[in-house]
């Protein structure tokens, strides 16, 4: 899974309540500006995927993975253009933790 798809997936994306973490990206924001990416599938409802995401990792006992997930897509310099293998470290984590 790539970064951009896991933003998605996440509903920023992907994942993710409107609530800050790391250096002040949150999943709101990164979700709001996904929805400006050429090509991309919107997402009417930012705040709720987020709220629903964040509640999924808190279930999961990941939150801290979460968090690392999103603070590092909240790094990227373009949502809609990540670099090439960014947050993969981050991603794994989190999908080794969330993974059932």
């Amino acid at each position: 899974m790539t970064l951009k798809n896991a933003l998605v997936s996440f509903g920023l994306m992907a994942f993710i309540g409107a609530f800050t973490v790391g250096c002040g990206a949150d999943c709101e924001s990164l979700c709001e500006d996904g929805n400006e990416c050429e090509g991309a599938v919107k997402n009417d409802d930012c705040a709720g995927s987020c709220e629903k995401a964040e509640k999924a990792a808190e279930d999961a006992g990941c939150s801290d993975e979460y968090d690392d997930l999103v603070s590092c897509a909240g790094d990227q310099d373009d949502v809609c253009k990540p670099e090439e293998g960014a947050c993969s470290s981050e991603l794994t984590a989190y999908s080794k933790c969330a993974a059932p």
